[in-house]
């Protein structure tokens, strides 16, 4: 029932700004708590940094050079039977650890008298070279670790199994006999091999 002396339109409107109020101030409390929602909050960041970075080098030596001039393997006037030993160091100076293998290698052109021609090799062996009625020897003491006939104009395998060396101070002494064949023909008298290039291809461990 309208109150006295109030007409329905009238009773209608207040009841309309009533509801609108109750809606503005319902907005308000929720409006409120969104701002507290975004107060400021307390933050903190960390970092970690690494070590450095750094590559290693692999450096394979044969007698502190490279390359390295092997003058002391050489025998002129060669007989049938005849060998010649002499001492290479292969050297790590390098920073990391290493593994190497050996072949052998003649120039294109080379002489029938190469497929005559055999190397061994022995590691940490002194060579020795005498000579008895005439006919010079060349010797090395161990286990050979490799051998191979030469081929003309081409590279023959020497060491197969690789052999390892240690980072900076790596050392292995290789005692090389090269020897003339006791069969080589007499069609190979007088003929030159200008040189035997060993040639060592090392990969890290």
């Amino acid at each position: 029932m309208n109150p006295p002396n109030r007409s329905p339109l009238r009773c209608a409107l207040e009841s309309l700004t009533s509801t609108r109020v109750r809606i503005l101030l319902t907005l308000g409390i929720v409006l409120g708590l969104g701002t507290v929602g975004t107060m400021a909050v307390w933050t903190d960041n960390s970092t970690a940094t690494s070590g450095t970075f750094s590559t290693g080098t692999v450096s394979l030596l044969i007698n502190n050079a490279n390359p390295y001039n092997f003058t002391s393997l050489t025998l002129a006037s060669m007989l049938p039977g005849e060998s010649r030993a002499a001492i290479l160091q292969v050297q790590n100076k390098g920073s990391v650890p290493l593994k190497y293998s050996m072949s052998a290698t003649t120039p294109a052109g080379s002489p029938a008298l190469t497929g005559f021609l055999q190397v061994t090799i022995f590691p940490g062996a002194s060579p020795t070279n005498t000579t008895t009625n005439g006919m010079r020897t060349g010797g090395c003491t161990g286990t050979q670790v490799g051998q191979a006939t030469l081929a003309a104009g081409a590279s023959v395998n020497l060491i197969t199994t690789v052999r390892e060396l240690a980072a900076t101070t790596g050392v292995d002494d290789l005692c090389v006999v090269a020897k003339l064949s006791a069969t080589a023909p007499t069609t190979v008298q007088n003929q030159t091999l200008s040189a035997v290039t060993f040639n060592f291809s090392a990969t890290t461990v």
